[in-house]
């Protein structure tokens, strides 16, 4: 205890008031009382210091008790009269004071901060798969993607993070998480169930403090107008100027969760959306590896040779099969109405509605597309070709066999695009035989594809 530092038993004991006071008549008192000076803590008659080695200066813990415990023992013998000898292993550091200076040395402090801790802490699934902010009254789930994304517009782009993953996905259905004040909801028109926010809006009731989302079409075309509770006139959309969603619908994150939120670049935004195309679970880090960003050479005005040429151009038309292709194989339509006929050549053609704002292409005669059905037990499947066009959305797609065709069935079928590669194989089979043969075209038509000057 500090207020009996060197109490023992029946012997005298300081004064707390005194142990602190340094300075004035206190001290001098105190001084002449005990016969101990400031510079020599455990002077004796023979004026003797303490080595400087062997200063107290643990002031916690249990190791501290312990260390107090031996100097106060130090402190009883001297008053008592210690030997000389005894002085002296004191001063040289014999066993009793090696203790006392391995219980000081032995300590070992370590800071613990809470910032590592936030460091490792994972964020939750529903976190922003941009910047990373995770309140649930704030983030929106895509529904083709199965990310989820913040209605936050302070990062380095315009417009709101799930508004431009909506924009550059080119998806339409968002969902609302189930935490958030209006519970797990998919966003979709009242009237005639339009899923896309970008044709979404609402209308508020007259009397009531109540609002019903309705899509642009139906707003235009008289939807809900036999209700004189709703007010048409005050649509609006459900995405605002600024590109982000109504605050009432969701949240913004506050200036908080924002100044704590993750920095995207336009550029990294729009290579990690490439990035997932192909890699559906790229992560932003996934972005800076190796071959992730790599761009083909550029085309130049001039080239050297046919083989300078070939090696520009080959890899471009590669990329643009591989992108063709992809698109192509997203494009899978669901819950589609068909309904059968038979053509001049007695082959079965197969007619369903394919809306022009869902296809990323443009159909046209010759397409090859596979269409699917089943009704829970049985399956199907036929590859056919697109004959006819009827109007802009309704397609007649001729299958080239139909056995097992479940013509008597007009609903639970879907359809997808046969990619091939025809185009893109010729192309490079001419750029091939371009590079390797000198005569396949003409010397003049040669050096007018490497970009030279030269004379009819």
């Amino acid at each position: 205890d500090a207020s009996s530092f060197f109490d023992e038993g029946g012997g005298d004991s300081q004064s707390q008031d005194n142990f602190y006071h340094f300075g004035g008549e206190g001290s001098v008192a105190h001084s002449q009382a005990s016969n101990i000076d400031a510079s020599s803590f455990f002077d004796d008659a023979g004026g003797d210091s303490q080595s400087q080695d062997y200063k107290f200066h643990d002031f916690g813990g249990e190791a501290s008790q312990g260390s107090a415990q031996q100097q106060q023992g130090f402190g009883d013998e001297w008053q008592a009269g210690a030997s000389e000898e005894q002085r002296a292993q004191y001063r040289k550091g014999g066993d009793d004071s090696s203790s006392v200076v391995g219980s000081t040395v032995e300590l070992d402090f370590k800071e613990t901060f809470d910032d590592d801790e936030d460091a490792v802490k994972e964020l939750p699934a529903h976190a922003c798969a941009y910047c990373g902010i995770h309140n649930p009254g704030s983030v929106v789930r895509c529904i083709k993607s199965a990310k989820w994304f913040c209605n936050s517009s302070s990062n380095k782009f315009s417009g709101s993070c799930i508004v431009n993953h909506l924009v550059r996905s080119k998806f339409k259905e968002v969902a609302l998480h189930r935490d958030s004040p209006l519970g797990e909801t998919v966003l979709e028109c009242y009237n005639c169930g339009e899923r896309n926010v970008f044709m979404l809006g609402f209308i508020p009731a007259k009397q009531e403090q109540v609002v019903v989302l309705l899509c642009r079409t139906c707003c235009q075309a008289g939807g809900l107008k036999g209700d004189p509770s709703w007010d048409l006139t005050a649509w609006l959309p459900l995405i605002d100027s600024a590109k982000a969603f109504l605050p009432w619908l969701v949240k913004p994150p506050s200036d908080n969760e924002q100044g704590r939120a993750r920095i995207l670049l336009a550029s990294q935004l729009l290579k990690l959306e490439e990035l997932w195309k192909t890699k559906p679970d790229a992560c932003l880090e996934d972005i800076d590896q190796p071959g992730v960003d790599e761009e083909p050479a550029g085309v130049t005005a001039q080239y050297d040779d046919a083989y300078q040429y070939q090696n520009i151009f080959g890899p471009l038309v590669k990329y643009e099969a591989d992108t063709d292709k992809a698109m192509k194989e997203q494009n899978r339509k669901e819950d589609l109405v068909v309904h059968w006929d038979t053509g001049l050549n007695n082959k079965r053609i197969a007619y369903f509605m394919f809306a022009k704002d869902e296809a990323e292409i443009r159909l046209v005669p010759g397409d090859e597309l596979k269409l699917h059905w089943t009704d829970g037990i049985r399956k199907w499947s036929g590859i056919g070709h697109i004959v006819d066009k009827p109007n802009s959305e309704e397609v007649a797609l001729e299958l080239r066999n139909a056995g097992g065709a479940p013509t008597d069935a007009t609903h639970g079928f879907s359809v997808e695009f046969c990619w091939k590669s025809t185009t893109y194989d010729r192309m490079q089979s001419a750029m091939k035989t371009f590079a390797v043969d000198e005569t396949s075209v003409s010397g003049y038509l040669y050096h007018r594809l490497l970009g030279h000057e030269v004379e009819p």
